[in-house]
């Protein structure tokens, strides 16, 4: 029998970041563990919706709309989602909610800004969980060895034949899409409906697309271009799902090699990639159990 969880009180804010305003939802104890949670590629903070209860009680969550999505604001053009910029939101973020250092949870998408602030900015962290997102240097070792990986990508190069691609994309009403994305998942679906609501609201899907025409560029995959990352910095604990479709087996291993601190990682059986969805009282777990190593 599954555990009943009281759902919390959620607080819904406007917050300015890094020259846009954000809707960031709160939760949880003012002065439990500080706990940032940080949603990916096409969602919004509701990919959280079913792990905020299991970690309310004893943290401080600060959960966003990235730049682009749900409810936060789009702003124009390209460089505008580069990866600096939505790490600069979050470092806003804690600047904003007077939060010296917390603990990081990034999926997908959100997991790539997870890895970049590692490695940027890891005096404001203490600790990471990444699901779904594998560092971008494995993930470049990946897609040499096997160019299944990029075939599983043939939605973002839709994404970078700009409105011609997003056109495809959206055809149907997104339905398709929504269909691909979120088929076999757990993620409820009024969460969906919700989704395909946001992205046919004017600019909004085209905001989405910027993040892949930004930071998932061709030169990622070319060996001859150095990518200048520096290495991760914070302990990071890695989850991939058992049945992701975004990626061939192999990136669900490998990302501890551009960790210069403690690092493990797992796969989550029975999981698609959505596995804050698909499995969120083993993702509250390993997230509490991550934190707390560093108490």
């Amino acid at each position: 029998m599954a555990t009943v969880v009281a759902v919390p009180d959620l607080t819904h804010h406007r917050i300015p970041a890094a020259g846009v305003s954000l809707h960031v939802v709160t939760a949880g104890p003012p002065d439990g563990s500080p706990l940032v949670l940080l949603h990916g590629w096409p969602d919004s903070w509701r990919c959280w919706e079913r792990v905020i209860p299991l970690l309310a009680g004893e943290y401080r969550l600060i959960v966003p709309d990235q730049r682009g999505f749900g409810q936060s604001d789009m702003p124009e053009g390209t460089a505008a989602y580069a990866m600096p910029m939505p790490a600069a939101d979050v470092l806003a973020l804690l600047d904003r909610f007077e939060v010296e250092r917390a603990g990081l949870v990034g999926h997908d998408f959100g997991g790539a800004v997870v890895w970049s602030l590692g490695a940027f900015a890891p005096g404001r962290f203490t600790r990471a969980v990444v699901m779904a997102a594998p560092h971008p240097m494995r993930l470049r070792e990946v897609a040499a060895g096997d160019r299944r990986q990029l075939e599983r990508s043939f939605y973002v190069w839709l994404m970078h034949a700009g409105p011609a691609g997003e056109s495809l994309l959206a055809s149907g009403g997104f339905r398709p899409l929504a269909d691909w994305a979120f088929g076999g998942s757990r993620v409820p679906a009024e969460v969906i409906e919700e989704h395909v609501a946001s992205w046919q609201e004017p600019g909004r899907f085209h905001a989405m697309a910027e993040w892949y025409r930004a930071n998932f560029r061709p030169e990622l995959f070319d060996p001859d271009v150095p990518l200048g990352l520096p290495p991760v910095a914070i302990p990071v604990r890695y989850l991939h799902g058992e049945r992701d479709p975004a990626f061939v087996e192999s990136a669900a291993t490998g990302s501890g090699a551009f960790v210069a601190a403690e690092y493990d990682e797992a796969v989550v059986p029975g999981t698609t990639h959505w596995i804050p969805s698909d499995a969120p009282e083993e993702v509250a777990a390993a997230v509490r159990d991550w934190m707390q190593r560093g108490i």
